[in-house]
């Protein structure tokens, strides 16, 4: 537990860049302890904040303000005297599908309401259509007012649909704490645009905590003679490959599956999550190797360019020698028979039924999804027939050969919400401020995101000690915390806590709070082993040249995602067609990209 904890300092610290300020307000105040804000006055989170500030509002001394009529100020509660009700987009995933209970008694959305007086009148969204509808909506201005779970806010700067919330952060006094207390300034500038403003209030952690990783059959590789716990150290994907060209072998011998079988299928790539981008495990294997493709874009920059620190420059992703090396190991693991090429393009659902009735060795898997995954094992195998291991990812290679120890994530920033033009239009300036104090709440105070993780105490959980457990009647996919009885009901699935939409974000505390031993030990093996890699120059272009880069960067990316799944599925030959798919991404603009981040990076030096 101790060398888990120091992890997660020694994590806090390397992240640790030069502190900045911000906001402040919500409505009637309600005690509700939480510490002070930070002692030493900082700069706004709202850099424009001291200027904004009206004569009624009085300075806190943390770069946000309090305004004597809206009485709202950190360590109070939002509560509004009426009853209001909001728009709010919601992100439905068929793992844990909406249902009516979410909204009865008991269920997040009535404990929302019961909490904070505000009703959320929600429009449910397929997760696989979501960025479509919301995009559409957006344009149009009919978007509803809150937009949870956005990952990229870039394409809706420049058409006036969404708020410049960084306009709003002084009456956010949770937000402004959060980003004062655990030095998120360097984090939350990479999402400043141009005029110095941000459009996503994003998902803050004290810590960056690696999700995604590999869940492996310990007992087939054990089994095939591989020590995985040894193994992982150090090993190198083109490694790993080999060592699954090794349990395939053992596989085949023991009558486990045939030649022409292949012993890994995966979910979140194809179409159900991948969005025919190659989706988070070519995500992970790019970033592995220092570069960024597909599911990483919405989180980085118009091309997926990558910062070289030896030539303190901005490089393209897709033709640098990286991406080659990597999409080498895929097609080997393609053409061995060992990945199947029907990752690229299938439900996630085909992925997790040969996972569990044993026709595979491995799964991408998160923290909240392992659970799921050992219950499908038990109820296909059988307890104890089988054992799992969440492994470290395995490390890319440089042009000289030499490891790469970063692991796949390094930033503090989640997911967020985007707040749409109309509801300022609706609400008109102060009702506006209203809504901001109560996103505030719900995405940023410790009450808010307990809520929503693990729902009312004394009914859904308990804490005794700092330690959070679910009371007898619950165990939650969601919180990767398994069933013990048949007489369980699964929390998420029942009530609505621990979804995506509201449950991202928070401190370290809070977010491992729910974190099994397994997971802890993951967590030790992660920081004895890797390192994080450092931020990249944050560049903020102009509108014009946003809206230029935007021009140039559609057809790219569509291009690059083709031919990443095209070498992915063998339908491309890395080495045969190197040539004519360089030619083909040059031919997009890429370089007008290049040279137009580089620019800029020269000119803020």
């Amino acid at each position: 537990m101790k060398k888990f904890l120091s992890f997660l300092l020694a994590l806090a610290m390397m992240l640790s860049l030069v502190a900045c300020g911000g906001g402040s307000t919500s409505e009637t105040p309600k005690d509700e302890g939480g510490d002070a804000p930070a002692s030493e006055p900082v700069d706004s989170v709202n850099k424009d904040a001291v200027e904004e500030a009206s004569s009624g509002d009085v300075d806190n001394g943390d770069g946000s303000y309090y305004n004597e009529a809206l009485g709202y100020t950190y360590g109070t509660k939002f509560y509004s005297d009426e009853p209001v009700t909001y728009t709010m987009f919601f992100n439905d995933n068929d793992a844990y599908p909406i249902m009516d209970s979410w909204q009865e008694e008991g269920g997040v959305f009535a404990e929302i309401e019961k909490a904070t007086n505000v009703h959320l009148d929600i429009t449910i969204v397929n997760n696989a259509s979501y960025t479509d509808k919301v995009a559409l909506a957006v344009s149009s201005g009919t978007a509803p007012y809150i937009i949870p779970k956005t990952y990229n806010e870039i394409p809706y700067v420049n058409g006036g649909g969404i708020v410049a919330v960084s306009d709003y952060t002084q009456y956010m006094p949770n937000f402004t704490n959060f980003y004062n207390d655990y030095n998120m300034a360097a984090d939350v500038d990479t999402i400043r645009q141009d005029d110095g403003k941000f459009y996503r209030l994003p998902g803050m952690k004290e810590t960056a905590l690696q999700d995604y990783t590999l869940l492996l059959r310990d007992d087939i590789f054990t089994a095939a003679g591989y020590n995985i716990a040894e193994l992982e150290k150090d090993w190198t994907w083109d490694e790993f490959a080999d060592i699954l060209i090794g349990v395939k072998a053992y596989m085949v011998e023991q009558g486990m599956c045939s030649e022409n079988d292949y012993i890994w299928t995966d979910r979140w790539c194809g179409s159900t999550s991948g969005y025919g981008t190659g989706g988070c495990l070519i995500n992970l294997i790019s970033r592995s190797y220092g570069i960024y493709t597909t599911w990483s874009s919405v989180a980085t920059n118009m091309a997926d360019l990558y910062f070289d620190e030896a030539d303190d420059c901005f490089k393209v992703s897709s033709t640098s020698d990286a991406y080659k090396a990597y999409m080498t190991v895929v097609q080997k693991l393609v053409s061995n028979k060992i990945l199947d090429p029907e990752t690229w393009s299938q439900e996630d659902t085909v992925a997790d039924s040969a996972f569990y009735t044993g026709k595979t060795a491995l799964i991408l898997t998160n923290r909240s999804q392992t659970t799921a995954q050992i219950e499908g094992l038990k109820a296909q195998l059988g307890e104890g027939n089988f054992s799992v291991y969440r492994c470290v990812i395995p490390m890319g290679v440089d042009a000289d050969g030499n490891k790469i120890t970063y692991q796949a994530e390094n930033s503090r920033l989640e997911c967020g919400v985007m707040i749409s033009s109309k509801a300022l239009n609706d609400l008109g300036e102060d009702e506006f401020i209203k809504l901001m104090r109560f996103v505030d709440w719900l995405w940023y105070s410790d009450a808010g995101l307990t809520l929503t993780k693990w729902g009312v105490e004394g009914e859904t959980y308990t804490v005794e000690d700092g330690v959070y457990s679910l009371t007898p009647g619950y165990y939650c996919g969601g919180l990767s915390i398994a069933q013990t009885s048949d007489d369980q009901e699964d929390m998420r699935l029942k009530y609505g806590f621990a979804c995506g939409n509201f449950m991202y974000g928070g401190t370290t505390e809070l977010l491992t709070s729910n974190f099994a031993p397994d997971l802890r030990d993951f967590y030790d093996r992660q920081g004895a082993y890797r390192t994080l890699k450092p931020l990249d120059p944050s560049i903020a272009l102009s509108e014009d040249d946003s809206e230029m880069a935007n021009l140039w960067a559609t057809p790219l990316f569509s291009e690059m995602n083709t031919w990443t799944c095209k070498f992915a599925m063998g339908q491309a030959d890395i080495n045969a067609d190197w040539d004519t798919y360089v030619a083909a991404i040059e031919a997009q603009n890429v370089q007008n990209i290049v040279d137009l981040y580089n620019d800029y990076y020269q000119a803020s030096k």
